[in-house]
């Protein structure tokens, strides 16, 4: 049986991510889930499927002991666990180089003592810095604490996959949709929160600020895959997104669902607000393409708020601030 170590589980991403890894394998595999719960909820390890026997370990990325035990007996690691660009990682950036880049190097040292035999690395569209579309031949210019963590991070995987191990490097475009833990800060979420609880959406200037977005459940797929088909990925950087959307077009995407939601223009700027395109090719000639799509989508998070009558109900700090990232 395969045993596969995922870091950061409990998140966004992982919460889906622990779902749909059985659906890859024909064989009888072993999950075994990793996260200090700082980031991630306890909801994600509930409702799992029976047809995978599932451990967790509650800990944290940069505890060396807590590394030893989640790897132990592990043929394969998806690694998640990551401080999120929001405002953290501008306001604690040596926090943010802590955990995602000497976090990621200390795993992965950890990784080659152990023996695992593969390594498949959420990284992030990120580390390209403005403009594009960029493929994965292109140079990278990483702008914050947060791309220049993940563009370090992506630089150890590959000096470990130069030692051995059988590495994959994903750059995912910011993920949407729903997921058994969703998260609300970044702007495709946050707008249709924003829309489901009856409230307008606020444009940043012309709203031509662009960003590869990728559907939560096509972020897990494409994961999932990388590791089913390492003999195509391993060794590889590769982009992964849907599509590359503005401002504009999310809100376009939103009125799909709720024609009569309201808009409103603001002149403010916000330090997240890097418009870049990626050029995801490379992954589409190895066979993986995206199955979401943004309307959809984003409906689907609306029709999970449309009982909400009044904002009240789900007002709170953690909808305060709307990332575009």
């Amino acid at each position: 049986m395969m045993r596969v170590l995922v870091t950061g589980g409990c998140g966004y991403i992982g919460s889906q991510l622990l779902r749909d890894l059985p659906e890859h394998f024909e064989e009888e595999i072993g999950v075994r889930v990793l996260d200090n719960l700082q980031g991630g909820r306890p909801e994600a390890l509930m409702d799992l499927p029976d047809d995978c026997e599932y451990e967790f370990i509650e800990g944290d990325v940069l505890d060396p002991s807590v590394q030893r035990a989640a790897l132990r007996d592990v043929d394969a690691v998806i690694h998640l666990a990551a401080i999120v660009q929001t405002p953290l990682s501008f306001d604690d950036p040596n926090w943010v180089e802590q955990v995602n880049h000497w976090g990621t190097s200390h795993l992965l040292e950890a990784c080659l003592e152990e023996g695992v035999e593969d390594f498949i690395f959420a990284s992030s569209a990120a580390v390209y810095g403005p403009g594009g579309p960029y493929d994965e031949e292109d140079p990278c210019d990483p702008m914050g604490a947060y791309a220049e963590s993940k563009q370090k991070a992506e630089e150890a995987v590959r000096s470990a996959g130069r030692r051995g191990l059988r590495a994959t490097v994903l750059r995912l475009g910011t993920a949407y949709g729903q997921a058994p833990v969703t998260r609300y800060e970044a702007v495709a979420n946050r707008f249709a929160f924003l829309a489901g609880t009856g409230r307008p959406l606020t444009i940043f200037g012309e709203g031509t600020q662009t960003r590869p977005f990728i559907h939560v459940r096509d972020a897990s797929d494409v994961l999932c895959w990388a590791l089913s088909r390492r003999d195509k990925t391993a060794g590889r950087t590769l982009n992964a997104m849907e599509q590359n959307a503005s401002v504009v077009d999310l809100v376009e995407a939103v009125k799909a669902s709720r024609p009569g939601v309201d808009s409103r223009r603001t002149e403010q700027d916000i330090r997240t607000h890097l418009s870049f395109e990626l050029d995801d090719s490379r992954l589409r000639s190895l066979g993986w393409e995206p199955s979401e799509n943004l309307a959809d989508g984003l409906g689907e998070v609306i029709d999970r708020l449309a009982g909400f009558s009044s904002p009240a109900h789900l007002r709170s700090d953690s909808f305060e601030n709307t990332h575009f990232g």
